[in-house]
């Protein structure tokens, strides 16, 4: 990597971090508004905490992709037609996940005390919330540990297309796996936990999980960050009243 692509790249991963800043503060308004904050910790002591939280933690998450990344053959970020290739895409695979979400709660899911009417924020709530799962989420979740799990597989086994295409799989439904289960402890903070519960949470998680990570890899970072934006926007804004 010479010097300029070094400075790009650096550039790249702390405007993620700047953004993932400001996710973090975007996610507030949702979780007070679903009483998951302490009554006894105000806003803006919340708003204080989690900016040093996410400081940290996105810095770390970042600087440890920056490391990771060009030790793999993934390539996140080279789109040479971004529209085309990524954006566009990426649209598409998120508004079919946010109906096919829609559709599963309706029906299969449709008696889980979740899908209670009232317990769902605002949608102004919502959509700023979707920024922190299409940001933080996937800078989290695709760009640090799909890349982090498929580099260790890659270490372990010597790739050919056909295994490199096995392990990306594998490695993608192992992230949306942990994409499911990052979901249960707060899930479980407003309901009381069943197997129908967590399977419900594994499940309408998992989908998404698979299809933004296969868009992590064969897309781009940005057009899992489109998919996930347009999918949460579709199931907390535009369909939450329907």
């Amino acid at each position: 990597m010479n010097s300029l692509t070094a400075r790009q790249s650096k550039k790249r991963f702390f405007i993620l971090w700047i953004l993932c800043l400001i996710g973090s503060w975007s996610v507030l308004p949702y979780i007070q508004y679903l009483g998951i904050l302490p009554p006894s910790v105000s806003i803006l002591r919340a708003l204080f905490l989690g900016t040093l939280q996410a400081a940290f933690l996105y810095g770390l998450v970042c600087y440890l992709s920056y490391k990771l990344v060009p030790k793999t053959d993934l390539h996140p970020f080279v789109i040479k037609n971004p529209l085309k290739q990524s954006i566009y895409p990426g649209i598409i695979s998120g508004v079919t996940v946010g109906l096919v979400i829609y559709f599963l709660n309706k029906t299969i899911f449709s008696s889980s005390l979740l899908a209670v009417e009232g317990i769902h924020p605002p949608a102004w709530a919502g959509a700023l919330a979707s920024l922190y799962g299409s940001i933080n989420e996937e800078v989290l979740l695709r760009l640090f540990l799909f890349t982090l799990v498929y580099f260790i597989f890659g270490k372990i086994v010597k790739f050919t297309s056909h295994k490199r295409l096995l392990f990306l799989w594998v490695t993608n439904i192992i992230v949306a796996i942990i994409f499911g289960l990052g979901h249960l402890p707060t899930a479980f903070k407003l309901i009381t936990p069943s197997s129908f519960e967590i399977a419900r949470i594994l499940i309408l998680n998992g989908i998404p999980g698979i299809v933004f990570g296969w868009l992590y890899w064969s897309r781009g970072l940005w057009s899992a960050i489109t998919a996930h934006l347009v999918a949460d926007l579709m199931i907390h804004v535009f369909l939450q009243e329907l």
